[in-house]
């Protein structure tokens, strides 16, 4: 039992720590706050998500859907990807609105890295895959509090389907790719 409210107590204290800078930011944003970093490209982490890295698992968003058999999501996955990085790029002269998006694109990659690919490893079935997608989306959501940006749950697939076409997940079982080298 004490285990349980430790690990509860962990979660709610991350979460509003998470809660407490958005709102700052939220904050920041709404008054147009500007410093002398403003305008100098992408902030280092933001930039991490915007570039494909150039080893491992490199398909593209169409090829890992595909290999997933998840070829109806094609058309709508590739239309969200498209307006989730033209939501990141209207913003890429705000600093604070940088530090958001990477705050968002943290806890979707790692909560899908902690959550999602242990039950497409294990060989769970899609329907399971995409519940445990859906609740990360939705737990996500939630701690937007404010949400001066105004990002709805699909814009946060938008966000993932994003990082898959960046090379950061993948909707298939890992495969040892320098095997096939």
């Amino acid at each position: 039992m004490a285990a349980g409210n430790i690990n509860k107590l962990n979660i709610d204290m991350r979460q509003g720590t998470t809660l407490n800078e958005l709102t700052l930011l939220y904050a920041r944003l709404r008054a147009a706050e500007v410093d002398e970093k403003d305008g100098s490209g992408f902030c280092e982490k933001l930039n991490h998500y915007l570039a494909a890295p150039t080893e491992g698992d490199v398909r593209g968003l169409e090829a890992k859907l595909r290999e997933s058999g998840r070829t109806d999501q094609l058309y709508f996955a590739m239309s969200q990807k498209e307006q989730a990085a033209k939501m990141v790029m209207r913003q890429q002269s705000s600093r604070v609105a940088q530090r958001i998006y990477t705050i968002l694109l943290d806890e979707l990659h790692t909560n899908y890295m902690l959550a999602v690919t242990p039950v497409i490893e294990s060989g769970g079935d899609r329907v399971v895959v995409d519940a445990a997608i859906n609740s990360i989306l939705h737990n996500i959501c939630s701690m937007l509090g404010e949400n001066f940006l105004e990002i709805s749950v699909k814009d946060l697939l938008g966000l993932l389907y994003f990082l898959g076409g960046n090379c950061h997940i993948r909707w298939d079982k890992y495969a040892d790719l320098s095997s096939s080298l």
